[in-house]
């Protein structure tokens, strides 16, 4: 640090200018890439996409879209708002953008460091007020970064990056210990809920409806909306993590209502296994509706206990079954009919509730922010990002 400081009073002792990124970069928007052309083209490639998993490589291909240093950003979804650094051969789907500093600037701004500057700028600017967060394009030119000398740049990549080097490391551990806790609870939950008796199609236990859609002025204002990252990230939707608002009308609210109980899926996805993602309304949510990138599976029995629900849609078998019944074509797709058809363990109240229990706590362990392994997970990646933070924290002035 004291290297990096030293640097900072030596060459920009006032501050340092901020950039648009309209101005030193050049924009670009990726292309629909489908599982299909993976397959027919397998390769050596990487396409990335909007998953955070294994770096964002989506599948390999054998041509490239892109060659040198770009800056990814995940356009929409839940990932939206996402930085990374990419260099080589490359392509990347229609869910993301890219950034490539224009050749006037590229003896004054260094790609890897720009990744970093954006990372602490780019969530500040995601709509999350919409049905699907976005960070599109024309949002992400007008954003603005401070951009030190070069020198410094290339200093604050080297620390961050043996930063991250470490931080990776120091993770390991307990991501092993995180994925033998995930497999323990995958193998309780497979064997509590794939039962082959009493089994009922989720169509005897439900109504389903569609999602409302609206124009875009009218979000950021009105009712809450539960969205489709409500019910991607979560098991339970409670009223606290619900952030959405909409403009409704009463007819709107008669069609799109939210009650306890309900059960949301997610309706599309890029990928086919992340289609028909299910969570359940545990909270009583008056004067809410739901997205349109959403499915309402509303109970008409009193089979089954909302805690339940939680669990029984995402057992081992009942995902096989929903993503073998999926539309896949640019993107997987679940209706109605299709849930329908997928059936689920119904055992006793009283069974539920036992099930419940024991998922309840080894959910918790793998999941939980507040406690379990991804709270301490949480805890180094904050310290991360806090040491980051303060390495980008310039003044803004002019440094020359």
């Amino acid at each position: 640090m004291s290297k990096i400081n030293d640097l900072i009073k030596k060459l920009c002792p006032n501050g340092v200018n901020k950039y648009t990124i309209q101005d030193i970069c050049h924009i670009t928007r990726g292309r629909v890439i489908s599982k299909m052309e993976l397959q027919e083209n397998a390769g050596d490639y990487p396409v990335y996409s909007s998953q955070t998993l294994n770096n964002g490589v989506f599948g390999k291909i054998k041509t490239y879209d892109f060659e040198g240093e770009y800056v990814q950003w995940t356009t929409d979804g839940a990932n939206a708002g996402s930085i990374f650094y990419r260099s080589g051969k490359f392509s990347v789907t229609n869910v993301c953008g890219l950034l490539k500093v224009k050749d006037e600037y590229l003896d004054k701004i260094s790609t890897n460091y720009l990744a970093y500057a954006l990372t602490m700028e780019s969530k500040k600017y995601v709509n999350y007020a919409t049905s699907n967060p976005k960070l599109m394009s024309n949002v992400m030119a007008k954003i603005k970064v401070l951009i030190p000398s070069l020198e410094v740049q290339e200093e604050i990549v080297r620390i961050l990056d043996k930063f991250g080097e470490l931080e990776v490391e120091l993770e390991v551990e307990l991501e092993v210990e995180l994925e033998a806790r995930k497999s323990q609870y995958e193998f309780w939950r497979g064997k509590l809920l794939d039962r082959d008796n009493n089994l009922m199609s989720i169509g005897e236990l439900f109504e389903f409806k569609n999602g409302i859609n609206k124009s875009k002025d009218c979000f950021g204002k009105g009712n809450s909306i539960i969205n489709y990252v409500d019910v991607y990230k979560n098991n339970k939707i409670t009223r606290d993590i619900v952030n959405g608002l909409v403009e409704l009308n009463d007819t709107d609210l008669d069609r799109y209502s939210c009650q306890k109980g309900d059960v949301f899926f997610t309706r599309t996805s890029e990928t086919r296994e992340e289609v028909g993602m299910a969570s359940v309304l545990v909270d009583n949510m008056k004067d809410s509706v739901f997205s349109g990138f959403l499915l309402r599976a509303r109970p008409i029995t009193d089979l089954l206990i909302p805690e339940y629900c939680a669990y029984c849609f995402s057992s081992p078998r009942v995902r096989r079954d929903i993503v073998s019944y999926a539309n896949f074509t640019t993107r997987a797709t679940v209706t109605g009919p299709i849930l329908s058809k997928v059936k689920i363990y119904v055992p006793s109240k009283e069974e539920q509730l036992k099930i419940v229990n024991v998922l309840d706590k080894m959910y918790n362990l793998v999941n939980s922010f507040v406690e379990g392994i991804p709270a301490e997970i949480e805890l180094r990646r904050q310290q991360y990002e806090y040491y980051r933070n303060k390495l980008l924290n310039f003044e803004e002035l002019s440094c020359e």
